[in-house]
């Protein structure tokens, strides 16, 4: 017979998910190269300080290290990195971090490393950084974006598309400047061709980008560089906001990931692909100087590019493409017949699908389900036999595996009129030793993805059932603003973000209360960076919550539109209006000026070098909760960055965050936990 049920309040069970299971002997996959059958790939390991370790493995080997301790494959390019290495013919180029070298900088000079050898710098020690590689070995070069710490254009560090000798015998030399942003330089398979995409401010790379092409000639310079896409919008409402406006007037197109055929045919994703009165982000290949989908589906071929690298499809042979496609918030793996566009699905377990890459007859991925953890795999596409390559934690004890299982995925009506419509992921708590008294509704957790221009991550996120094994509910709301839905509903929260998004939030709990599945007066929430917003807004200008937890947010949007990263620099305006003429919008949804009217208590996480949201963003908000007699928390964790990567403050984050839920909602968490110093709490300050 199974062992009797104990009976506990809501958030007093017994968890065996401890908080250091959400990091000691994890590590998250940040990219994936294939070199013939070698997969190579970089990984971010808490366990080592955060560090991006290079990792090889090939078919009948195991996964080895490549690099030494001392080095760290991770760029700053627009804040958010990503593509700091490649690899092809066994040799290695990556970007190196480390420790403070020039002023205001990293050290991030690019290094090649040959089998057998030591890496070696082929870059000069000069404050920059360098991103997007890409292996030319008929010309011995690297092409590269390069980020110009200390040469500034519109304000914020100059952009270039360079080529870096190999031999580290020429220093590098500028292919194309002049535009605000480049990303991915991508090589045809004749080594003739040389496409990339480009941006201007105020754009960010969903929302319009540009398309280019040249010819290289023996030399090694560009020649002929033309635009295939990325139009002006043929009509411009002029009753949106200007900032948009002027986003249309350059590009109406978003388009990502170049990638060339086996015959050197170009293709992207671009999102002017209309179906059902709406537009998507689908596969399109160049004709005629123009895209042409390949794909017409709803749903959505690549996500947001807040980082470089990214990487979502690839060719079989020159008929057929593997892609991953999202649609209603979850991914699948699916076959595209290039000639008709035909698409048919693959079936595999996993809904989340990331850092797609094709060859020799084989996909290889990063694959997690909703109860299983993300892991490297490669598929062979002839038989569909699936390899694990690489998991990124260790495995999942029965205890653990029990408290476990796929959400509820919901859609409800929002706003003030119940014209909206949104989606979240509800988790209801879970443990198979524990039950609540009878009467008893679960406290629920929002969760709040950041971006904005995001999605809820459809993956085990082991945070979820950190809490949902302890008798929290949880609801991972895609608010309108999220990505995967159609650029309608990505669009829908400009000009109301700070408010629509509060507004999907309450009605994602409002439904769940409907339900009987939540305590209307046991409500938290949680968020990062601009998640770490919508949250302190749901405080501030809602009576929601019981109690908030934000980390790394925004709580004055006046100062993230003057003080903010390179990619972001105008996204604030983008989202609400053209500052500084729009101040009074940006002081109305700040949590800051309305301090009086933050109805619960607050506890604060900050990175002490966080470029995306600054740490003056919680000290000021501290300063003014002090002030008012607020009860609150903060922690600041010395060398975190934008997202934590260290064990100490990922694990001693959410010990915190979990006791303090405990002190405002009055139960006593199971276990041996660290405790926030709360303060202004009146009868209770500790």
């Amino acid at each position: 017979m199974g062992q009797a049920r104990q009976t506990r309040a809501y958030g007093e069970w017994a968890s065996p998910i401890p908080a250091s299971a959400l990091a000691e002997g994890a590590r998250k996959i940040e990219q994936i190269c294939l070199d013939g059958d070698v997969i190579t790939w970089i990984e971010m390991r808490p366990d080592e300080g955060g560090r991006s370790a290079v990792m090889r493995w090939s078919p009948g080997g195991a996964a080895t290290d490549v690099l030494p301790r001392w080095f760290d494959a991770r760029t700053t390019v627009n804040s958010y990195g990503g593509g700091a290495m490649a690899s092809r013919g066994g040799v290695l180029v990556f970007t190196q971090y480390s420790a403070d070298a020039f002023p205001k900088t990293r050290d991030q000079r690019v290094h090649r490393q040959d089998p057998g050898a030591l890496p070696v710098p082929i870059t000069p020690p000069v404050a920059a950084s360098y991103a997007d590689l890409e292996i030319d070995p008929a010309q011995g070069v690297v092409y590269a974006v390069m980020e110009e710490t200390n040469v500034v254009t519109n304000g914020q560090p100059t952009q270039s598309l360079i080529a870096l000798d190999l031999a580290a015998k020429a220093p590098p030399r500028i292919l194309a400047q002049g535009s605000d942003f480049y990303a991915a330089p991508r090589l045809s398979p004749d080594g003739r061709k040389l496409a990339w995409i480009t941006w201007n401010y105020p754009s960010m790379p969903w929302e319009g980008t540009e398309l280019w092409v040249a010819d290289i000639d023996p030399s090694g310079a560009l020649r002929n560089p033309h635009k295939v896409a990325g139009a002006p919008a043929a009509h411009v409402d002029p009753m949106l906001n200007p900032v948009l406006q002027r986003l249309m007037r350059f590009s109406d197109e978003a388009v990502v990931q170049p990638l060339w055929s086996p015959a050197g045919r170009l293709h992207a994703v671009s999102d002017r692909v209309e179906v059902n009165g709406d537009r998507w982000a689908n596969i399109c290949r160049a004709e005629d100087g123009r895209l042409a989908p390949v794909t017409r589906e709803a749903a959505e071929f690549a996500g947001p590019a807040w980082q470089l690298g990214g990487s979502s499809y690839g060719f079989v042979s020159e008929t057929e493409v593997v892609a991953a496609m999202s649609r209603n918030g979850t991914w699948t793996l699916v076959r595209v017949n290039t000639e008709t566009g035909e698409t048919q699905l693959v079936d595999t377990p996993f809904s989340s699908i990331e850092h797609l890459h094709i060859g020799n007859g084989a996909a290889v991925f990063v694959g997690a389900s909703f109860t299983a953890p993300a892991a490297i795999y490669r598929m062979d596409l002839a038989t569909g036999e699936t390899e694990l390559v690489r998991a990124t934690r260790p495995a999942l004890d029965e205890d653990v595996q029990a408290c476990i299982r796929a959400p509820r995925s919901i859609t409800f009506r929002s706003g003030p009129d119940g014209a909206g419509q949104s989606h979240a992921f509800h988790y209801a708590p879970l443990n198979p030793h524990f039950e609540a008294p009878e009467e008893e509704k679960p406290p629920v957790i929002v969760v709040i993805h950041g971006g904005p221009t995001g999605a809820a991550k459809p993956a085990l996120d082991l945070t979820i059932p950190f809490f949902t094994s302890r008798g929290f509910a949880v609801l991972d709301v895609n608010y309108r603003g999220s990505t995967g839905f159609g650029r309608s509903f990505r669009r829908a929260i400009y000009g109301g973000w700070g408010k629509v998004d509060v507004e999907d939030c309450l009605g994602a709990v409002a439904a769940l209360v409907r339900d009987g599945k939540a305590d209307p007066h046991r409500v938290l929430s949680r968020g990062g960076s601009s998640g770490g917003y919508t949250t302190l807004a749901l405080a501030t200008f809602t009576d929601l919550l019981s109690a908030a937890a934000s980390y790394y947010g925004i709580s004055n949007l006046e100062m993230i539109a003057r003080v903010t990263d390179k990619l972001e620099a105008h996204y604030a305006e983008l989202l609400l209006g053209p500052y500084p003429s729009a101040s009074k919008l940006f002081r109305e949804r700040s949590p800051l000026f309305h301090a009086e009217r933050i109805d619960c208590p607050i506890i604060l996480f900050q990175g002490t070098e966080d470029p995306v949201v600054p740490p003056k963003q919680a000290r000021v908000l501290i300063d003014e909760m002090k002030a008012r007699g607020l009860p609150h928390a903060y922690e600041f964790y010395e060398a975190e960055s934008h997202g934590f990567r260290r064990t100490s403050s990922i694990v001693g984050s959410v010990e915190e965050e979990l006791s303090f839920y405990g002190m405002i909602l009055g139960f006593t968490p199971d276990g041996p936990l660290k405790a926030p110093q709360l303060r202004n709490r009146g009868d209770a300050d500790t």
